[in-house]
């Protein structure tokens, strides 16, 4: 991935940076007497991968129950599976659950009579994929003394039917909130067990960084001590992330400043939320969904999301707006117009994350003002076939992670995982980058916007560690750069494009050292 050099034969490793690559014969000459040379054969060396967005407020959902599409065929199979827990359970216990996902389960979606139905005895709380969207029955909104008559928090919504009464279904994160506070929680030590348990996954992906686009999401300051917990003893990768805007006045009585905590963990932004998912119909369109008359909703006034821009970039933070709906995007285009307008461009290289429908006239504008967009590129695999013909119809399905667009009008670009929305898998993003392929029903989305296999490489490596400020530390096999690396099976810009997501991960390496093997 340095285009000065695109290609070599060997790499020289001294106390964990990269001190000469080249030819074999140039690097052997290096070998003094302590020296230990690897060779690995057939096999193809790459930058580490990096997963420019994901998310650590997730690891507390790793002994949840997994009723997603990744693991069920359908709700009524959800329905089932949560029908076997909750007979297990009584007394003060809660059955919690994640990764539903109507939009892409065929069967019906959950009512408030169905979910009290399936766990009778126990109270039940169930995320979304996307995050954005959970559901309860009426134990829970018993035990968190929620009411018809609650209101609905700021930016967020308890839904209800046409009389008022409760639906069971909760909008964006601050209607979780109440249930957060009585639900049972992880202790420490157990947080502290499935972060590493989620990081070391990602390291067997090939992942030497990844980065977090939500720091304190899910527990404010506590979120920011799992992470340095786990960054301090021995971690597995290097980590960077952004801290939310919502906790921005407790980060600056803490008094953190953008840049390195640690030798692997980074501190490089702050996030903002312009709308929800697409998928769930919250994100925010210029048009209605498909055979509705909603477009979705801003969780912010545009001069509340203006104001987080202009106050965390005057304080050198770099900004990233996450938009799924095209008109939350051009609401986050505008805030980054005006809210850094006057202070010398854009150094801090702002970003718009997921950036999922996509016009040519957007891409245009983020040029002119130095943004770029980071994809999750697992919208069009997963998810190609609802958007297509059930969502947004097939015009605008075509604007669903436009990256060929994007490259031709130069923008540089990322895909990440959105993890848990999908599953940490950086090869997996690549091929569904280059062939674009709808999972459900087969058939390509948008093949105009399909790219080549060493576009949507540099897109998890070099231009990945960019957006993330860590270029100057990873993303590339150069002199000067931290020796991390990952070991292919496989060269993926030469196996058939539909063959890439089963590349077999042989070795990952962070700073000279092995820290994955097959």
């Amino acid at each position: 991935m340095n285009d000065a050099q695109p290609h070599a034969e060997a790499v020289a490793v001294s106390h964990g940076k990269i001190v000469a690559i080249g030819h074999a014969a140039e690097i052997l000459a290096l070998k003094g007497a302590d020296t230990k040379v690897v060779d690995f054969g057939d096999k193809v060396v790459f930058p580490g991968f990096v997963d420019p967005h994901m998310h650590s407020s997730f690891s507390g959902l790793r002994p949840w129950l997994d009723i997603g599409p990744f693991s069920v065929p359908d709700m009524d199979s959800a329905r089932q599976k949560l029908r076997d827990a909750a007979s297990k359970l009584s007394g003060d216990q809660w059955l919690q659950a994640k990764m539903v996902d109507p939009s892409i389960m065929p069967g019906e979606p959950f009512t408030l009579s169905d979910l009290d139905s399936i766990a009778p005895n126990v109270p039940l709380f169930i995320l979304e994929s996307n995050g954005h969207v959970a559901y309860v029955n009426s134990l829970a909104l018993a035990r968190a003394k929620v009411t018809k008559d609650t209101p609905d928090p700021p930016q967020a919504r308890f839904m209800r039917d046409a009389s008022g009464a409760l639906t069971g279904r909760l909008e964006e994160a601050p209607s979780f909130y109440p249930f957060l506070a009585v639900m049972p929680q992880p202790t420490a030590a157990d947080l502290v067990g499935y972060f590493r348990a989620d990081l070391q996954d990602a390291v067997a992906k090939g992942c030497t960084l990844v980065h977090d686009c939500g720091i304190g999401a899910a527990f404010g300051e506590k979120d920011l001590a799992l992470i340095d917990a786990v960054m301090k003893t021995n971690p597995p990768l290097r980590y960077a992330g952004y801290l939310v805007s919502t906790h921005y006045d407790a980060w600056e009585k803490l008094g953190l400043r953008p840049g390195e905590r640690t030798s692997r963990f980074t501190l490089n932004g702050i996030k903002a939320w312009a709308d929800g998912s697409n998928q769930a119909q919250t994100g925010y369109q210029r048009e209605p969904y498909l055979g509705s008359t909603g477009r979705g909703a801003l969780n912010y006034q545009p001069s509340e999301i203006e104001a987080v821009v202009r106050k965390a970039h005057m304080a050198g933070w770099q900004v990233g707006i996450h938009a799924n709906g095209d008109a939350a995007i051009d609401v986050a285009i505008d805030a980054f117009a005006q809210g850094t307008s006057g202070e010398g461009g854009h150094q801090l290289r702002h970003r718009i994350e997921h950036s999922s429908i996509l016009h040519d006239e957007q891409i245009v504008r983020m040029k002119e003002l130095g943004l770029s967009p980071s994809f999750l590129i697992g919208h069009v695999h997963f998810w190609g076939r609802a958007f297509q013909d059930r969502i947004l119809g097939p015009e605008r399905a075509k604007r669903v992670d436009p990256c060929r667009s994007a490259l031709d009008k130069g923008l540089r670009i990322s895909l990440h995982s959105d993890f848990n929305v999908t599953p940490i898998d950086p090869l997996r993003c690549v091929e569904n980058a280059v062939v674009r392929d709808m999972k459900e029903g087969g058939g390509v989305l948008a093949p105009e916007q399909c790219i080549t296999p060493m576009e949507a490489l540099r897109a998890v490596t070099i231009d990945a560690a960019w957006q993330c400020h860590m270029d100057h530390v990873c993303g590339s096999l150069e002199v000067g750069k931290a020796a991390d690396m990952v070991v292919l099976e496989k060269d993926p810009t030469v196996v058939p494009a539909e063959q890439i997501h089963a590349i077999k991960v042989m070795e990952t390496w962070i700073d000279g050292q092995a820290g994955y093997t097959a």
